[in-house]
């Protein structure tokens, strides 16, 4: 569960785990409706159906899978906070920081004539701002760094399959024991056999979606959060235990700056989606798709 290299942002990698699908053509009602918005940026359902179509390569009236398009919408819902929350601080890319974020892209593998490239510009250029400090970042930093401050005490349930996570959270609903079902299915072995415990850790010890998700729970006043996906499969999260320290500051926060403004971002700008094109969890700070049907993740749990 510990923290992946980071690397350029480059092309969304499709996770593919639903079988519903979506159409993603404009309806009857008009593109003008708005069907993300994320701070002061919004997408009608043509901006979300040209947003799937160059993210994925796929053309604009295609039929895409409902779990491929959550992805791409949350995505654009990560890198759209931070780019409006350092727009509240007044720190805006010029076109020479836009330029030096296309040269980074294209060295990074992103063709020149992909048509992703203008919107990834800006998303780059943003994360380039925020690795290159400044006086407004550090505002947006301070102005928020509360929602940072905390150790993380918790545990967790691992499964593989995201209706595996909801069953999981049905059975805890209904009463089961948070400490058995760990111990009998998850699939982290090292905590599973102590009830799922991860004990008490500072900010930076586990993998971003991980460490947004508490946070998110803590904002929102809630105990059980999930599911949570990372690399290793999806988690269900309980919080143990509460405990605030000092704030880092700033300038010591080197390479994890933009983790903790993508945290900050998530977590401080208002976000709604239109639900045919996923279901937005503030607590995890994730689009999530359709979940699937939970008879056959239950029996596959309890058996």
């Amino acid at each position: 569960m510990r923290r992946p290299p980071r690397f350029l942002l480059a092309r969304y990698s499709h996770h593919l785990v639903a079988l519903l699908v979506v159409a993603l053509v404009a309806s009857s009602c008009g593109s003008s409706v708005v069907a993300v918005k994320v701070g002061n940026s919004t997408l009608d359902r043509d901006g979300v159906a040209a947003l799937v179509a160059e993210m994925s390569g796929q053309p604009f009236d295609a039929t895409i899978d409902a779990a491929t398009t959550a992805g791409l919408v949350d995505r654009y819902v990560q890198y759209e906070a931070l780019v409006d929350l350092l727009a509240d601080y007044d720190v805006v890319a010029t076109p020479e920081q836009r330029s030096t974020a296309r040269d980074r892209l294209l060295a990074a593998g992103v063709g020149p004539g992909d048509l992703s490239l203008p919107r990834l510009i800006g998303w780059q250029a943003a994360l380039d701002l925020v690795e290159a400090g400044g006086p407004g970042v550090r505002a947006a930093y301070e102005a928020h760094v509360g929602l940072l401050s905390y150790e993380l005490c918790t545990s967790h349930i691992l499964v593989s399959a995201e209706d595996d996570a909801h069953a999981v959270i049905h059975l805890l609903d209904n009463g089961g024991n948070f400490a058995a079902l760990a111990v009998s299915v998850s699939q982290d072995p090292g905590s599973g056999q102590a009830g799922g415990s991860l004990g008490c850790v500072p900010l930076g010890a586990f993998v971003p979606t991980f460490e947004r998700a508490v946070l998110g729970a803590l904002a929102g006043g809630r105990s059980l959060v999930g599911p949570v996906p990372s690399q290793f499969g999806f988690h269900v999260i309980r919080i143990d235990e509460v405990r605030t320290v000092d704030p880092v500051p700033f300038e010591a926060l080197g390479r994890r700056a933009s983790g903790a403004l993508l945290q900050v971002a998530g977590l401080s700008r208002e976000v709604q989606v239109d639900a045919r094109y996923g279901v937005w969890d503030r607590a995890v700070g994730r689009v999530a798709p359709p979940a699937g049907p939970l008879a056959p993740a239950l029996a596959r749990l309890v058996s």
